[in-house]
């Protein structure tokens, strides 16, 4: 399996390995005030099928999606193509069992691997940014991601280039 989160792992650990990871970070970068996370189809399909593979697809978690989407207003803008504008929102697995996030890196959203501390001490805010030149660099090293992201929505019948993560995660459990 290709790991295409690789060059955003390595640069995050190389970033904790000098004491600038997320380990005690009140994670505003995960709530309404800093995130606004759109997911894929790629994205999206392989954090449903982890979810899917490790018992996680609950009732419970669909009700919190569907609570995130009421919550923030997260219906699209333009409902019959789906399109999403970027809004804030807290995301569903913030928090969830545990301080942080329970995702592991493996299926993690590109963007929140690439939102990095950037201070030993300071945590949150201005000291976090989206490191832009290493997600490119990730798309320049997986150009088929292209293919593949409209490969799944044609065969899971999805419109959207880019969805919240509620929104995009429902559409999966629908299909």
């Amino acid at each position: 399996m290709v790991n295409r989160r690789e060059i955003l792992i390595q640069h995050m650990e190389a970033l904790e390995a000098r004491g600038m990871g997320c380990l005690g970070c009140k994670g505003t970068c995960c709530t309404f005030e800093a995130n606004s996370m759109l997911l894929t189809p790629l994205e999206a399909h392989e954090l449903f099928t982890f979810l899917q593979s490790s018992g996680q697809l609950t009732p419970e978690l669909k009700a919190k999606l569907e609570a995130t989407i009421t919550t923030y207003r997260l219906e699209p803008k333009y409902p019959k193509t789906r399109s999403y504008l970027r809004k804030t929102y807290t995301c569903p697995f913030f928090g969830h069992m545990e301080l942080g996030c329970p995702l592991p890196r493996e299926v993690k959203p590109y963007g929140c691997l690439a939102f990095d501390s950037h201070h030993v001490d300071l945590k949150a805010s201005e000291h976090c940014f989206s490191e832009i030149e290493i997600l490119e660099e990730r798309e320049r090293l997986h150009p088929e991601e292209k293919e593949l992201n409209e490969k799944i929505q044609k065969d899971f019948n999805i419109f959207w280039e880019k969805s919240p993560i509620p929104n995009a995660l429902l559409d999966f459990w629908k299909n």
